[in-house]
């Protein structure tokens, strides 16, 4: 190929937090003299939501039906796509060259630094079934009459979702649900379920140790015990709001809680790599996590179950990790707002638990020559903290 382009940024992973300046190189390779008009990057945050439905449309509603033509009613089946779309920033810069002229690259390796500020406010990268948060570079060897060369690269944005700013967080998960079951000629006593964890907010890498006591003092046994903590995602279309749930966690609990009998079942679990909640500063994707526990009880009963939200953040609680005390926080000395503090250990920003999504981009020009890697996973912060609030 006579031109190969890439784009690398400085920060493994491309990982920067909102209001940073994102910095890096493009790399042109040409193997001879080739004639070009400029070479840019563009950098662009957007979030984008879209989904189709199948409606059927009845295609005769006016006409006045006898009670014998049911037969000539048509009905036709359409597709209906439902879309919304954000850009936080656009930004192009021409390395050379400029819209019109002519230059040429000699033979060899050409390399073009890159800086690129971050508005303050971005929301956190995100790619899920029905959209994305998503931030990226599209480096271009503008050529004249001939078809351009371009490379497209995505990066991560990071906004941080301090678990210590957020009440919720700080307040452990308790609750407790009850219910009787009517037999044919008493109601038996009450089949009571309680789920606590000690905290409401956790980051990903950090453990939460989730109890659940069942006092079983019905007739009913308790078959067992199901519970998952899902990703719940709000896509918010113009014309319509769509909601769908992803399985982070499974708990399951193969054990009988027997009539008149009583069991606490406890399990620690590791939070993966996803996203904080809420994805601040986004109007169209809203994101929260929800712990559910079931009590199955089979037969004609309606089981018994419990929802409780679980925040995800992207700080942790400071008093949920063990450091030595001495450490004070001056105001002169504190890093600017999204960057971890320099008390607690450097993160590591690892995938989405969730796979991401194609970022080549059609409308944008790009197709199967453009080049760079196709698909991407965000990384988020996953922290490894020795923690006593377990």
């Amino acid at each position: 190929m006579p031109v190969i382009l890439r784009i690398i940024f400085d920060r493994p992973y491309g990982a920067f937090y909102a209001g940073e300046t994102v910095t890096g190189r493009v790399e042109v390779q040409v193997d001879k003299p080739t004639k070009i008009q400029a070479v840019t990057i563009t950098f662009r945050g957007e979030a984008e939501v879209m989904w189709t439905e199948t409606e059927t449309v009845s295609s005769n509603p006016h006409r006045h039906h006898h009670h014998n033509d049911t037969h000539d009613r048509r009905h036709s089946i359409r597709t209906v796509t439902h879309s919304a779309s954000e850009i936080y920033f656009s930004s192009k810069v021409y390395f050379v060259g400029a819209d019109t002229g002519e230059l040429t690259l000699k033979p060899g390796d050409h390399e073009y630094a890159f800086q690129c500020l971050l508005p303050n406010t971005l929301p956190n990268s995100f790619e899920g079934d029905h959209g994305y948060i998503r931030y990226s570079a599209k480096a271009v060897v503008h050529r004249p009459w001939k078809f351009d060369h371009s490379a497209r690269a995505a990066f991560n944005v990071l906004s941080p979702l301090d678990l210590n700013m957020s009440p919720q967080a700080k307040v452990p998960i308790e609750r407790e649900q009850s219910k009787h079951f009517c037999c044919l000629w008493c109601k038996s006593g009450p089949l009571t379920m309680s789920v606590r964890a000690p905290n409401g907010g956790y980051v990903p890498g950090q453990t939460i140790l989730l109890q659940i006591q069942i006092d079983n003092a019905s007739t009913t046994a308790v078959r067992n015990i199901r519970g998952t903590i899902n990703q719940v995602v709000r896509w918010q279309a113009t014309t319509k709001t769509k909601a769908t749930e992803k399985r982070m966690v499974d708990l399951v609990f193969d054990k009988e809680v027997k009539a008149h009998d009583s069991r606490v079942f406890s399990q620690v679990i590791t939070v993966p790599p996803v996203p904080p909640s809420h994805l601040n500063n986004c109007s169209i994707i809203d994101l929260e996590y929800l712990l559910t526990v079931t009590a199955r009880v089979g037969g004609a009963h309606v089981d018994l179950e419990i929802k409780a939200p679980i925040l995800i953040g992207t700080f942790p609680l400071m008093e949920t990790i063990e450091y030595p005390p001495t450490h004070t926080y001056p105001d002169a000395s504190a890093p600017p707002p999204g960057i971890p503090s320099p008390d607690l250990p450097p993160p590591s920003y690892e995938e989405c638990v969730f796979k991401g999504n194609s970022i080549m981009n059609p409308k944008d020009g790009d197709n199967e020559y453009t080049m760079g890697i196709h698909s991407f996973t965000p990384r988020y912060p996953v922290w490894n903290l020795s923690s006593t609030a377990n």
